[in-house]
């Protein structure tokens, strides 16, 4: 049996007030209980207590939703959209130990820093392009930058990787936000439906990209199962794009907010290096996400938590965490650098790191040199997403 909780549930919808349910969450201790959608989950939100889950002590915490005692039993129905959304995949993020290392071992040459630093042409010349449409869009009036560029810089990028076409990658967008606003039921029956589109061209006209080559390891090796193939181009698919494109949205939001750290970075006084790695504590993209599975009883402050209960990641609470930085709530570009938990940590520490900071740090400085006088235009809702974290939209004067 778990200790029972000393507070009710925390109740979360998409789009809650990220700020909000961080304070809500610190408050409930290193171990929270939420409720989303009428299912109820865990959520570690301290770093040390992310950290230790992250490193996957010996048979503590697994990935597969096939460790979640109420899901085998059918006390939780594998046809909600929660559950298909969150936890109904096959790819390296939800696998353990051997089957993990085999799928990341058939991509991870992709994302290398030297094969991402071969990229840095390509997203330096995207963010130059994609700023001169803003410049433009900007003559008429306010801009939303994430729609022009937070957006786009991204999906370019990752589809130049995998090999998508041009046609498709607003339906990659869709996909990824669909899934990660973690209500809707279609988001899977769509991206299986685009990727065995996908796949079934890729067969007939291979190129040099991820994807085909993902193919041919299956193909002439059996190295991947079909499930495998399909859940790995769609972890690609929203890994790949929606952290990348929050976090980025998120950073020009908190420096236009905080007009005095820009001046720091406007006037050399902190490289930009500094400026990414405080974005990416005071607010990463990602929010609640990935969840993990109780493979043993497992004691975290003063709640002990059986086999088989599912505990998800609060990411952005970690990073506003007292223990690990002082005066943490507030937005300091010239914090002494200590690492966060934005990339995760352990085995399964994001593979697409170096390109998101490639890209980060690309996009960030060009923006602000680009354009001295920006400023944010109106405040915009969060995203309807239960598992992200940034804006629907980020209105600016250029």
């Amino acid at each position: 049996m778990s200790t029972p909780p000393s507070a009710p549930p925390i109740t979360i919808v998409p789009g809650a007030d990220s700020e909000e349910l961080t304070a809500r969450l610190h408050r409930a201790g290193p171990l929270a209980q939420v409720d989303i959608g009428g299912h109820l989950f865990w959520v570690l939100t301290h770093h040390d207590a992310l950290r230790t889950a992250l490193r996957n002590q010996p048979g503590a915490f697994l990935r597969n939703a096939a460790n979640w005692r109420a899901l085998k039993t059918g006390e939780v129905d594998s046809s909600s959209p929660i559950v298909r959304n969150m936890v109904g995949v096959e790819s390296m993020v939800a696998s353990n130990g051997a089957d993990h290392r085999r799928v990341r071992g058939l991509v991870q040459q992709a994302f290398t820093r030297r094969r991402v630093e071969e990229l840095r042409p390509r997203v330096e010349d995207l963010t130059r392009r994609l700023l001169d449409e803003v410049a433009e869009a900007g003559r008429s009036g306010p801009v939303d930058l994430k729609a022009r560029l937070a957006v786009p810089l991204p999906i370019l990028v990752i589809a130049d990787l995998l090999g998508i076409e041009p046609g498709d990658h607003d339906a990659v967008a869709d996909i990824a936000a669909r899934t990660l606003s973690g209500m809707d039921g279609d988001a899977n029956a769509r991206a299986h439906a685009l990727i065995a589109r996908v796949i079934e061209d890729k067969r007939r006209t291979p190129d040099d990209a991820l994807i085909s080559a993902m193919i041919q390891a299956r193909d002439d090796s059996g190295r991947l199962s079909d499930t495998e193939l399909r859940d790995t181009i769609y972890l690609f698919f929203i890994a790949g794009f929606e952290t990348t494109m929050g976090t980025l949205a998120n950073g020009v939001r908190a420096l236009l907010r905080h007009p005095d750290q820009l001046d720091l970075l406007r006037r050399g006084e902190v490289g930009w290096d500094r400026a990414v790695e405080e974005i990416l504590r005071w607010d990463t993209s990602v929010s609640l996400l990935p969840v993990l599975f109780t493979g043993r009883e497992v004691t975290v402050g003063d709640v002990t938590l059986p086999e088989g209960e599912p505990v998800l990641m609060a990411f952005k609470a970690a990073g506003r965490d007292e223990d690990r930085w002082a005066d943490a709530a507030s937005f300091d570009i010239t914090r002494p650098p200590r690492s966060n938990l934005a990339f995760g940590n352990g085995p399964h520490r994001c593979l697409g790191e170096p390109l998101a900071r490639l890209e980060l740090g690309v996009a960030l400085p060009a923006v602000f040199e680009r354009f001295p006088e920006l400023r944010l235009a109106q405040d915009s809702p969060p995203a309807p997403s239960l598992m992200m974290n940034h804006p629907t939209h980020l209105f600016v004067h250029v």
